[in-house]
């Protein structure tokens, strides 16, 4: 049975398919939902480096889009009457998924398989990759 289940998220169409999942599955089971979003700090150096965007501004912005993605997660956690605790954090997305699931004690990792294309399709590709590789729970990816 599982008691917690991390929900990851990017507020992405195809992350909330996930997240409407991982909520069914908690309350299926009884388990509360731990509800995650990563500002990836290694796309924000890159912005800095490559293109001159401003540090603290975008990581800014990211969070505010963080808030918004784990603000739906947990609405629908809650019309769902399955309890929720939500995390907004900076990092590198697997290891920090990785790290939030062993710190919290999670069951299980839920998380969304990204319909992208070229480079888009490596990086976040490779957030699933890697969470699959080296999580020590079970990990369900849904299209």
């Amino acid at each position: 049975m599982n008691d917690r289940i991390l929900v990851a998220t990017d507020g992405s169409a195809a992350a909330m398919v996930a997240v409407k999942k991982g909520v069914d599955l908690a309350k299926a089971t009884g388990a509360e939902v731990l509800g995650v979003y990563v500002v990836d700090e290694l796309a924000v150096a890159n912005a800095v480096r490559l293109f001159g965007a401003d540090k603290e501004d975008l990581e800014r912005k990211l969070q505010a889009g963080g808030e918004v993605a784990v603000s739906d997660l947990r609405r629908i956690a809650e019309e769902a009457g399955v309890p929720v605790e939500t995390v907004v954090t900076f990092g590198v997305p697997a290891n920090s998924i990785i790290e939030l699931a062993k710190e919290k004690g999670v069951d299980m990792i839920v998380m969304g398989g990204h319909g992208q294309s070229g480079v888009t399709k490596f990086i976040i590709g490779s957030v699933v990759k890697n969470v699959l590789y080296r999580a020590t729970v079970p990990v369900l990816v849904v299209r």
